[in-house]
């Protein structure tokens, strides 16, 4: 690949732990960000339609307003970025014991945004994505013991949530979403 046609990649909340070759960004002076800044603070200081990735690591739970996030997300993004969220699932206590955890999330919170969904009717934004996946997983990647039922659990997302939940909690839950500008609506 040319270095003219290299993905441009950014890392919000990159913290210790920025996404090689991503720009991070960061409230903490001592992350490892390459730009300073509240994410609570709109516009964030970049142009429109900048970013082939997103990551959002451990850091939307902590933000204010999900929407304008997520509006943020789909101006700075171009058209067919990926997003990739990743947070605690409602069900883990993770996303209760920390105080700073402002918002709890399902398969279907970024539902409000997926054109076609049964939330979307509600338009809270202009904002549109796709869902390209959706999967909860365990706090750490050496939990064995999850490893079977998590296979069940993510094919039957929605009734394990509605009804297992909090009898089999999970820890994460992460998101790959995709912008749908105007022009690709249709594709």
């Amino acid at each position: 690949m040319a270095k003219s046609q290299k993905k441009k990649l950014l890392d919000l909340g990159c913290g210790e732990n920025k996404y090689p070759g991503a720009i991070g960004v960061d409230i903490n002076p001592k992350s490892k960000a390459d730009i300073i800044h509240d994410l609570n603070k709109f516009p964030y200081p970049f142009g429109d339609n900048q970013f082939d990735l997103i990551f959002a690591q451990n850091i939307i739970e902590h933000l204010d307003d999900i929407v304008k996030v997520m509006e943020e997300l789909y101006r700075i993004g171009k058209n067919g970025a990926k997003i990739y969220i990743r947070t605690s699932h409602f069900s883990s206590v993770d996303s209760f014991t920390d105080p700073t955890h402002k918002h709890f999330f399902t398969s279907c919170t970024f539902d409000y945004f997926i054109p076609g969904s049964k939330y979307y009717q509600f338009h809270y934004s202009k904002a549109k994505f796709k869902k390209r996946k959706v999967s909860v997983g365990p706090i750490d990647s050496y939990n064995l013991i999850l490893k079977i039922p998590l296979i069940l659990i993510n094919k039957f997302l929605i009734p394990y949530e509605r009804r297992l939940a909090f009898i089999f909690p999970v820890g994460t839950i992460s998101y790959e979403l995709e912008i749908i500008k105007e022009s690709n609506l249709n594709h």
